[in-house]
């Protein structure tokens, strides 16, 4: 009986050891499975319909439009989705130039906390973030050569994409409530976070390498900004730092700049912004890349492209300026503006209609100018004419726009073999 007894605790022992053995090796290869994402590395996602701003606490969702990278190796891939929560929200001064449109409402500024991120195939990470406010209305700016810049046919069905974006229902109603002289404030569609990971995470191994998505031989180098840049502040030879977002391989496919390599440069040139519409500008260079494992090397790159946001309009010139510039619409519609009052100066019948008063009202005041229009003719004139003399203001005479890069904004850089010798242009006389 005893020996029975001896067997049957062997017997189980053994078999104890074997689950822990078991165990121990789905734990490794587990642990194996998993990419490590270190803190700092930078989560871009963007906003796929727009949110009323309400409350803290209020849940946000968002597709990452970038995928996150750990070394060569993708490890959050794009269309990943961001979850978070509105974590404060605070109220902005007014502008005068948003209260002389007939926007009253004060600005609210949501600033968003993610704590998720889902990836394409379900599984969920927790990360912990920092709180970012996000921007909209983002445009790339890219030199292109004049040879190859669309025709006005394509700038025509460019300037239509918005209007096949979906929600399209949803985007027509907040258009119609935020054109009121106090609405509720959003969070438009396509804004685009870029928010920092606090604390390093594992994340599930991927499938798929950074070449599956990128071509090899991909002549631009791929950077976000980590000095924020304002032609109006910095200085001639000031430093400024940059990091590699994307593996860079040459036409060989020999991998030059990983991802957090750190590129330094110097501000070649700085323009201020100026009265009568004159609009500031930047030359920077970068010269060196000290890659991760610490190897520094030298680099001649020139500025191909950067990341505009809000209401700047930035263009990237040949040697790799990047100068504020201003809408020739703009220009042209601001004669145009004074057209309408001078018609019902000349003619008094012009405006005795509600409709043709509200139209001019509108132009210069917004709504309350449109409502205000109908007292009479000749208030829908006076209206008329402010609205008129505020865009030929905008247009002509008033301060110009300085180049405003913040830190995370992205930067493509041309890779040049070898140095070239180009003087370097003149950003005063483009900065018109």
């Amino acid at each position: 009986m005893k020996t029975y007894i001896n067997s049957i605790v062997i017997s189980c022992s053994v078999l104890a050891a074997s689950l822990s053995s078991v165990a121990a090796a789905q734990d490794t290869q587990s642990s194996q499975n998993m990419i490590a994402v270190e803190a700092g590395s930078d989560f871009r996602c963007r906003l796929e319909k727009g949110l009323r701003i309400t409350k803290p606490g209020e849940p946000i969702t968002a597709k990452l439009v970038e995928p996150v990278y750990v070394g060569t190796t993708i490890a959050i891939p794009e269309g990943s989705t961001m979850r978070g929560h509105v974590s404060s929200i605070s109220n902005a001064p007014r502008r005068i130039g948003q209260i002389l449109s007939g926007d009253l409402t004060r600005p609210r500024i949501a600033n968003v906390t993610f704590d998720q991120v889902i990836l394409p195939d379900g599984k969920a990470v927790q990360i912990h973030t920092d709180a970012t406010s996000g921007a909209s209305d983002i445009k790339t700016a890219v030199y292109i050569p004049k040879s190859q810049r669309p025709r006005v046919r394509q700038k025509i069905t460019d300037a239509a994409k918005p209007l096949t974006a979906p929600n399209k229902l949803h985007r027509l109603r907040q258009a119609a409530i935020t054109s009121l002289p106090y609405h509720p404030s959003y969070l438009d569609q396509g804004t685009t976070f870029d928010v920092t990971l606090l604390d390093a995470i594992r994340a599930p191994q991927p499938f798929e390498s950074a070449d599956a998505q990128h071509p090899l031989g991909d002549n631009y180098l791929h950077l976000r900004l980590l000095t924020p840049l304002k032609s109006d502040m910095i200085t001639h030879g000031a430093a400024i730092e940059a990091a590699v977002s994307r593996p860079y391989y040459n036409s060989d496919h020999v991998l030059l700049y990983p991802v957090g390599t750190k590129v330094e440069g110097t501000v070649k040139k700085a323009i201020a912004a100026g009265w009568m519409k004159k609009n500031g500008g930047l030359l920077i260079s970068f010269s060196s890349a000290q890659t991760p494992d610490g190897t520094t090397r030298g680099m001649f790159a020139t500025v191909a492209g950067v990341e505009a946001t809000g209401d700047q309009r930035l263009a990237v010139g040949l040697e790799g300026d990047v100068k504020a510039t201003t809408s020739t619409l703009s220009r042209l519609r601001a004669p145009v503006a004074l057209i309408g009052p001078s018609r019902a100066v000349v003619d008094n019948t012009v405006d005795k209609t509600a409709w043709s008063r509200a139209g001019e009202g509108r132009n210069g005041f917004g709504l309350l100018g449109a409502g205000a229009a109908q007292a009479s003719a000749a208030t829908a004139i006076g209206f008329g004419y402010f609205g008129g003399a505020l865009k030929v203001y905008q247009a002509f005479f008033a301060k110009g726009s300085n180049v405003d890069l913040a830190i995370n904004t992205p930067v493509l850089l041309r890779i040049e073999d070898k140095p070239q010798l180009s003087a370097e242009p003149d950003l005063q006389a483009q900065s018109h």
